[in-house]
């Protein structure tokens, strides 16, 4: 039993010794106290990361909704200017008379025993795509483009079937080249021929030889074998440059088309 005579050092070092957990819950506190303010500042940092994301996402957020807005508006506007009977159809027949006005010309002063041909392109040079065009929201996803080559029924691009009948009414022989590749053969052949297209002097795809070329080195190189076999190219119409660039043609006219590009 304690003596509570004792000096208080001597009652301490007393207590102490009978309950040596007094001094081990005194490390427990501090200990416990040292781990709060540890987890309150990670929980201080956490929440100032989560400001931080959270003002990106935002800010990702106003990016999205504004090129979304915008994306509409180009999409708007291609739909419009392309539209049946819009400035773009006017544009087209435009420069596709220039073409016709040319090879008139030059059927004229066609020398005795030249072969003349004039090239053409396929798509939005003849064949008109508009309706699939704005069905993908100008974007070209090849599944789908694929599909619309087998099962679509293009229109015609304004003007280009008096150019076509005009050549061949006057023994121009009329070559398309395409960058459709050659399977897509019978669906092109059958799409043309609906379009009111037919006796063409050849239909040349791009082989699988051929893939690895870009559409300029690929289209030029098939005008100059043209010219090899003896045909005297007077004119090549494209809606692409790379549709007309590389010579082997006399004169090269460039359809509009704002809807896409291809080297």
């Amino acid at each position: 039993m304690l003596d509570r005579a004792a000096p208080l050092p001597a009652l301490l070092t007393a207590c102490l010794l009978l309950s040596p957990l007094a001094c081990k819950d005194a490390h427990s506190d501090g200990a416990l106290a040292a781990e709060r303010e540890r987890s309150a500042e990670e929980l201080a940092a956490l929440r100032a990361d989560l400001e931080a994301v959270t003002a990106e996402r935002d800010e990702i957020a106003a990016k999205l909704e504004t090129e979304l807005g915008c994306r509409k508006q180009v999409i708007g506007s291609l739909t419009a200017y392309g539209a049946p009977g819009g400035p773009h159809a006017d544009a087209t027949a435009r420069v596709v008379a220039e073409a016709k006005a040319y090879l008139e010309q030059r059927v004229a002063a066609r020398e005795r025993g030249e072969k003349l041909a004039i090239v053409l392109d396929v798509d939005e040079t003849a064949l008109d795509n508009f309706e699939q065009l704005t069905g993908s929201d100008f974007c070209f996803v090849r599944e789908n483009w694929n599909q619309w080559v087998s099962e679509g029924t293009p229109g015609v691009v304004p003007g280009i079937e008096e150019l076509y009948d005009y050549a061949r009414a006057n023994e121009v022989a009329v070559v398309f080249i395409t960058g459709r590749r050659e399977h897509q053969r019978e669906d092109t052949k059958r799409v043309l021929e609906e379009a009111g297209f037919e006796g063409w002097e050849a239909l040349i795809l791009r082989s699988e030889t051929e893939n690895e070329l870009s559409a300029a080195e690929y289209k030029s190189a098939r005008r100059a074998k043209l010219e090899d076999e003896g045909f005297t190219i007077v004119l090549t119409l494209g809606d692409q440059a790379s549709d007309l660039v590389g010579g082997h043609a006399e004169r090269t006219l460039l359809v509009p088309n704002p809807f896409y590009h291809v080297d």
